[in-house]
């Protein structure tokens, strides 16, 4: 589709797609071009078998006069927002598309003037298809993409070449290993605690390792040749994520089509297809290697009988109890994991208590006297308060979790007794703020204030 980060822009520049010699020179230039402002620029290595580009991507990290300084002004960093303003100006780009934070941003350099007349026959871009004006108008002129990242260390730009290294890898791998239990995300490997996903996915997430070469090691992959270059085509790319060691494919995924736990194994075709998530939908529409692995690689190793795993089923929630059992033998994240599932537990007790106690005080009470019981309940109950009146009871196990059966009896027995007492405060608390507020306003009219204010 050629660059499309300009298209909400008015008078947004062509940026049409380059075939590979325009890409190659324009990527070139702009690494030269950085080595000016950064020790470490870098590309990611390109998806395989690619006719053209869309943009070209550089990461930098390590400001050059920070790291080398001459002046002892120069050890102090620049924002952000500075050394972009200072790229943008260094490749000429004559758009900038800058990231609220200004750690990224996409610009728009001019076509090498001298590689004019190469475009890419599948143009693309914004304003695509009018390069050549209209009514005999002169050509347009035709930009560069060029999206620039600036890392905060070497150890965010490693992560970033490998993540964003062979085009499409990391979205198969991920269809590999998300069911299990596993994500690879712009930061690191994680593993996910499966009770708490459903309902707050950044706080399931354990971290594992932001070391590229443990990633692929724990994933079975091979490690050399990963950095050299790109795949030599579409099908040896699709040959090197089936070494992945949690890579099965299911043999009969209708069977399962239904089913709340179903087993271990990728399923293409129309029954994949009907199983993707939403993003997942996106990529495949937008995402030509994606779509082909689904729609035609792991139809295909179904029907050889490839990949098929052998002996008993086993259900997705062995395999992922099965991996994360390895995860903490290699990585020894267990305390951590079992930490934060216990917090989590915990706060989720504790609203489900919250919850229950509500529930049990009846609901044909009127509504000012039945907040203020519940409020004092939850006190006896959740904070051992004793001062209205009762024992608080013992209502949590040795786990630290509560006793619901414990809770529910003393609410039934006690709720009225609580309910006066907790109303009797209620109202000696406003009878007190009504007094209070009223000697105000009488020293008020004899300093000639009222409420702060000057009469």
């Amino acid at each position: 589709m050629g660059g499309s980060a300009f298209s909400s822009l008015p008078n947004a520049p062509y940026t049409p797609r380059m075939p590979p010699d325009v890409y190659r020179r324009v990527t070139t230039a702009c690494h030269a071009t950085l080595r000016q402002l950064f020790v470490c620029v870098a590309t990611p290595i390109e998806g395989p078998g690619k006719t053209d580009h869309g943009d070209v991507d550089v990461l930098v990290a390590l400001e050059r006069r920070v790291v080398f300084p001459t002046t002892p002004d120069d050890v102090v960093p620049r924002t952000p927002h500075d050394l972009m303003a200072a790229i943008r100006t260094l490749l000429g780009a004559e758009y900038a598309v800058v990231h609220p934070r200004g750690e990224s941003a996409n610009l728009a350099i001019p076509w090498p003037r001298d590689m004019d007349d190469q475009v890419s026959p599948c143009g693309g871009g914004p304003g695509a298809g009018e390069a050549t004006g209209d009514h005999g108008a002169p050509p347009r002129q035709k930009y560069i993409q060029v999206d620039v990242r600036i890392c905060s260390d070497l150890d965010q730009l490693y992560w970033t070449l490998f993540k964003h290294a062979h085009g499409d890898l990391w979205n198969l791998l991920g269809s590999t290993i998300r069911p299990l239990g596993l994500t690879v995300d712009e930061e690191a490997l994680w593993l996910r605690i499966p009770e708490i996903e459903a309902l707050d996915r950044k706080k399931a997430k354990v971290c594992l390792t932001r070391d590229p070469v443990e990633v692929l090691h724990f994933l079975g992959l091979k490690v050399e040749g990963f950095w050299d270059e790109p795949f030599a085509s579409v099908d040896a790319l699709f040959d090197y994520a089936t070494t992945c060691r949690f890579f099965w494919v299911r043999e009969t995924p209708e069977d399962d089509a239904e089913c709340d736990a179903p087993g271990v194994g990728v399923v293409g075709g129309e029954q994949g297809r009907g199983r993707l998530k939403a993003n997942e939908r996106r990529r495949l529409k937008g995402r030509p290697v994606y779509r082909r692995w689904i729609n035609e690689f792991i139809p295909s190793l179904r029907a050889q009988g490839k990949f098929i795993p052998k002996g008993p089923d086993t259900s997705i929630e062995e395999a992922r109890a099965a991996l994360r059992d390895e995860a903490f033998s290699r990585f020894f994240v267990e305390p951590e994991y079992r930490q934060r599932l216990r917090d989590w537990q915990l706060k989720r007790d504790n609203e489900q208590v919250k919850s229950l106690i509500k529930e049990l005080v009846p609901g044909a009470l009127e509504p000012q006297y039945r907040a203020c019981l519940v409020s004092a309940m939850r006190r006896i109950i959740m904070e051992d308060d004793a001062t209205f009146g009762v024992t608080p009871p013992n209502s949590r196990g040795a786990d630290g979790f509560y006793d619901t059966e414990t809770i529910r009896n003393f609410v039934q027995d006690n709720w009225e007794l609580v309910g006066g007492a907790a109303w009797a405060k209620q109202q000696q608390r406003a009878q007190l703020a009504m007094q209070l507020k009223a000697c105000g306003r009488k020293r008020g009219a004899e300093t000639g204030e009222l409420d702060g204010k000057q009469l």
